[in-house]
């Protein structure tokens, strides 16, 4: 796929790309004179707060003003009143902390610092001053460390005060670092890997909890979700941009309680930006980039949210187009950059508020990702080089559906939502080396693996309010979800023709209802307890064709059980907060159906067994947050221990064909840290860490596993770095400055460990400048900033897997401009 030509002016004495990138920045200082000055807090904003503690309410206005927040949140005594009707940030705040023994400032980028309120004395002694068009921290606040409230525990809450190993990246910093999927987003989370097969087709890790780096039949051990939707099951990360939305929140460790079967490793969720009532909003941005060896890479978006009925309803539409340059040229085919792609996509979101307190969403979201070839190389080949005789395309659409029905009051908080999800992707792998096995005599052949998912589910749960010293949740949940999975093995030459195939379908129902509950100790202690019951049915039917031979199956399996978690928390102030917590996680078992007409399912040495059996985790944590008495740090620990029984497995027959295997018991255990640091208030500094030892303990004899060689794909160290600075000039005039280090330990493809299969151990950066200017940004960014050429993923296809001659390099350099304008 050729780049498509686009106008770029010139100017006298410069190159094309040095006026391309300069126009804009010209364009953006000459508006900033026309800008009118925008404060966020400023702004009419609906709340609706029931009287409840304090905290709980900050929480709550938190949530629905999009703000971060920081500083002594637990320091505040007594309730707040009720609050509903439209203020700005600064009147809600000021009638919250009336007579808490608080007092509130709004920083320049927007979070509330909460704080201890002065004494009558100190008061007296600060000289006054009008107050200004904006609340402007004072100098002791102005560099505390904030956080962004999470509702992934089925409740508001902050990280510093919940007993999980969570992490939260809001979406100012996401889009600082010009990250739009869940490659670059792994920087920011301690643990955290991502596959590099292509967009479309990686796979999540969480803590070196790996079952392999492919991805077939097996759930996916890390719960990716859309808002209240799981969006994958046995499928790939569908690598939905990270456009519009609050944060990004992770759960790491097994999830069985409250998210069910499969998150045996975490939970990642996305959430949204929800529609905003009274609020008429509109924001384009456009990013030009090029990658070394490459070509021109675009990526266009608007985003908008239109107030219809008055307050109470709103309109919200994101919508986004992307494409970027290949890089990898085939000697083969005698092709150049072959690895271009593209994603277009975009989300359409409703809400009405019912009455105070009650509001209904409905949304619909589309994506389609197009990638010409896949991006290995082959080792001898020179850099960036490859010999295949077909091309390697692939596609991915995920379309998803759905409605919410919130409410809250005094009683408590209620979520209820059901979702339709439609996930179809379609890769093609050059099998010409595999045709022999078939009994083809052909030369040039290839594999069309195509997978349809269809997924219903709905979800309901009710929390109690926080107050006294119960507080507990429970819930309920019903899922459907078909998934039509079709291979096609076939010789191209002289006409294409298939010689082996296979149609399969597979059901899966689940039912569940969950709990947990929470009770305040003396002492300072909490201790909370939940559980998660559960029933599943699973059927697979499969066709089998070869030639002129065929092979029927059909099977049918049922599982239910309890999962159970227990945890004790020790607040002695909201300085510090020390953990400790055992949880439970599983997968269903299932069906191998593929292989060569009379493949042997008995599973005896090389061979699969017809049923892979479930498999489950225990995990056993200790964790310690801690915050700096002056709230410029926060350090976020833990230690971990996991038991892992009958690791399920995808990995590939001698054919090239996918297959389940239970590769024995496994365990890890690790240390991670996360730290927040600002030492003033233009600059935040961020690391994180992970030393973890993933590996199997006790190998299944039946399979090509070694004792202690490790888990495939994950490192056994990994550590980033990074920081963002944002330096007023003037009223409306900003520096910015955005970037990072990261490192990714060494690991291996398979679990027999061996050498010829190594990949990682690299360091990579990025970093980007930018300026803004009232509704403009502008941001000049550079990624593989030393254009790191490491091996980043040793594999090609499955049916050339044991030459181990592939490597994926990482994209090469790309230098960019993005620009922003945003009106409210």
């Amino acid at each position: 796929m050729r780049p498509v030509k686009t106008w770029r002016p010139e100017l006298p004495g410069l190159s094309k790309p040095h006026a391309a990138a300069l126009l804009p920045s010209l364009l953006l200082f000459a508006t900033t004179a026309l800008s009118t000055p925008a404060y966020a807090d400023a702004r009419a904003l609906d709340f609706y707060i029931p009287r409840q503690p304090i905290d709980g309410a900050l929480l709550d206005l938190a949530l629905q003003a999009r703000v971060s927040l920081g500083g002594s949140v637990t320091a505040c005594s007594g309730f707040g009143p009720a609050i509903n009707g439209r203020m700005s940030l600064d009147a809600a705040l000021t009638r919250l902390l009336a007579g808490s023994g608080c007092r509130h400032a709004i920083r320049q980028d927007g979070a509330v610092i909460i704080s201890r309120q002065l004494s009558a004395a100190s008061a007296a002694a600060r000289p006054i001053a009008p107050r200004p068009t904006a609340p402007v921290a004072p100098p002791e606040d102005v560099a505390q460390v904030s956080e962004v409230v999470v509702t992934a525990p089925r409740r508001p809450e902050l990280i510093q005060s919940s007993s999980s190993a969570m992490t939260a990246v809001g979406a100012e910093r996401i889009a600082r670092a010009g990250v739009t999927g869940m490659q670059g987003l792994d920087s920011f989370v301690s643990g955290m890997t991502v596959t590099n097969l292509g967009p479309g087709r990686n796979k999540i890790l969480l803590r070196g909890v790996s079952d392999g780096v492919f991805t077939g039949l097996t759930q996916s051990t890390v719960g990716l979700y859309l808002d209240l939707t799981p969006i994958t099951y046995a499928a790939p990360d569908p690598d939905l941009k990270l456009i519009d939305i609050d944060r990004v929140e992770v759960l790491r460790g097994p999830q069985g309680t409250l998210y069910g079967t499969g998150p045996i490793g975490g939970v990642v969720r996305i959430v949204t930006r929800a529609p905003a009532f009274g609020q008429e909003a509109l924001s384009l941005a456009a990013t030009r980039s090029r990658t070394g060896g490459g070509g021109w890479n675009s990526d266009y978006s608007l985003i908008a949210n239109v107030p219809v009925a008055g307050n109470r309803a709103a309109i919200r539409a994101a919508i986004y187009g992307e494409t970027y340059s290949g890089y990898i040229n085939d000697v083969e085919l005698k092709l150049r950059r072959v690895n271009d792609g593209m994603r277009r996509g975009g989300r359409l979101s409703t809400a009405l508020e019912i009455s105070p307190g009650w509001t209904a969403r409905a949304g619909v979201v589309h994506q389609s990702i197009v990638t010409e070839d896949t991006h290995y190389v082959y080792r001898g080949l020179g850099p960036f080089r490859r010999a295949n005789l077909v091309r390697e395309p692939h596609q991915n659409r995920f379309d998803q559906f759905s409605g919410s029905l919130e409410g809250q009051g005094g009683w408590g908080r209620m979520n209820a939502s059901l979702a339709v999800v439609e996930h179809g992707f379609k890769s093609r792998y050059d099998a010409s080396s595999a045709l022999r096995r078939f009994g083809s005599g052909w030369r040039i052949g290839a594999l069309d693996e195509s997978k349809n998912i269809h997924l219903v589910v709905g979800e309901a749960n009710l929390a109690s309010p926080d107050i006294g010293r119960w507080r507990w949740l429970a819930g309920a949940l019903a899922s459907s979800s078909t998934t039509h999975t079709a291979p096609i093995l076939a010789a191209l030459t002289p006409a294409p023709h298939p010689v082996y195939s296979e149609d399969r379908r597979d059901r899966l129902d689940e039912a569940a209802l969950y709990g947990e509950a929470s009770l305040d100790l003396p002492y300072d202690l909490t201790l909370t307890a939940g559980a998660r019951y559960y029933v599943l049915e699973y059927d697979t039917t499969s066709s089998v064709i070869q030639g002129r031979r065929s092979r029927l199956f059909d099977g049918h399996g049922e599982s239910a059980g309890l999962t159970p978690k227990l945890a004790l928390a020790w607040t002695p102030s909201d300085q510090l907060n020390l953990s400790a917590q055992i949880s439970q996680g599983h997968r269903a078992g299932g069906f191998n159906t593929a292989g060569v007409i009379g493949q042997d399912f008995s599973g005896a040495a090389d061979s699969p067994a017809r049923e892979y059996q479930p498999d489950a985790l225990w995990n056993v944590e200790i964790g310690a947050k801690y915050r700096s008495p002056d709230g410029r740090a926060r350090v976020r620990a833990a230690a971990y221990a996991a038991r892992w029984r009958n690791v399920q497995s995808d990995q590939f027959l001698p054919s090239g064909l996918a297959y389940v295997v239970n590769v024995g018991d496994g365990a890890d255990k690790g240390v991670e840290v996360e730290t927040n640091w600002r030492p003033f208030e233009a600059l935040e500094v961020f690391a994180n860490g992970l030393i973890a030892d993933p590996r199997i303990t006790d190998p299944n004899v039946q399979f090509d596993s070694r004792r202690n060689a490790g888990l495939p794909g994950v490192p056994r160290t990994s550590a980033n770095l990074g920081f963002t600075w944002r330096q007023p000039l003037r009223e409306q005039l900003h520096l910015l400055a955005d970037g990072g280090l990261s490192y990714v330990g060494a690991s291996r493809l398979t679990f027999d460990g061996r050498q010829k299969h190594r990949m990682g151990d690299y360091a990579t950066g990025r970093l980007s400048l930018g300026v803004e200017a009232s509704a403009w940004t502008a941001r000049l960014f550079v990624d593989n900033l030393f254009d790191t050429k490491a091996n980043t993923f040793a594999y090609s296809d499955p049916f050339r897997l044991p030459d181990a001659q592939a490597i994926t390099p990482l994209r090469p350099r790309t230098i960019g401009l993005t620009l922003t304008w945003t009106a409210r």
